[in-house]
């Protein structure tokens, strides 16, 4: 009895000569990014309807530090989907992420009556390059898929 009695006494003494975070995982909780800025697309995959009139697509900063300047990224699009019939480009390439700022949208203006229903098309993006920033490989495209 006395053994337990000196046990349960004992063991609050030895947690606290412990680091606590050596009992506790911390999972992905804290880690940070700490590879070169990238640029990424998000999402990388949407379906847009006519009817709603527009759709955008996420051109994101990856970094490690703040962004302290404007920073030009270049895309380009291709597609079933044709420019001028389908969609327009409200922003075009290259967009700029500002100073300060981690994303820039590309904004797209959907043409409604463009398609029939049940009719879709899709628009592909790729990013080509990023001023300062690569281009994240498997982040660079983006498909909107535009329904009638």
């Amino acid at each position: 009895m006395k053994i337990k009695l000196l046990i349960v006494a004992l063991l609050p003494l030895l947690l606290l000569g412990c680091d606590m975070n050596d009992l506790f995982d911390e999972g992905d909780t804290r880690k940070t990014y700490d590879g070169p800025d990238q640029v990424a697309f998000f999402p990388l995959q949407q379906e847009a309807n006519l009817a709603s009139g527009a759709a955008s697509v996420e051109i994101q900063l990856i970094s490690s530090q703040a962004n302290t300047s404007n920073r030009s990224v270049s895309f380009s699009t291709a597609g079933t989907a044709q420019a001028g019939v389908h969609y327009n480009l409200i922003t075009s390439s290259p967009a700029t992420i500002s100073s300060g700022a981690l994303t820039v949208d590309v904004e797209i203006q959907l043409i409604e009556g463009s398609l029939e229903a049940g009719q879709s098309v899709v628009l592909e993006m790729t990013l080509e390059s990023g001023d300062g920033a690569e281009v994240a490989p498997n982040l660079s495209n983006a498909r909107v898929i535009i329904a009638g």
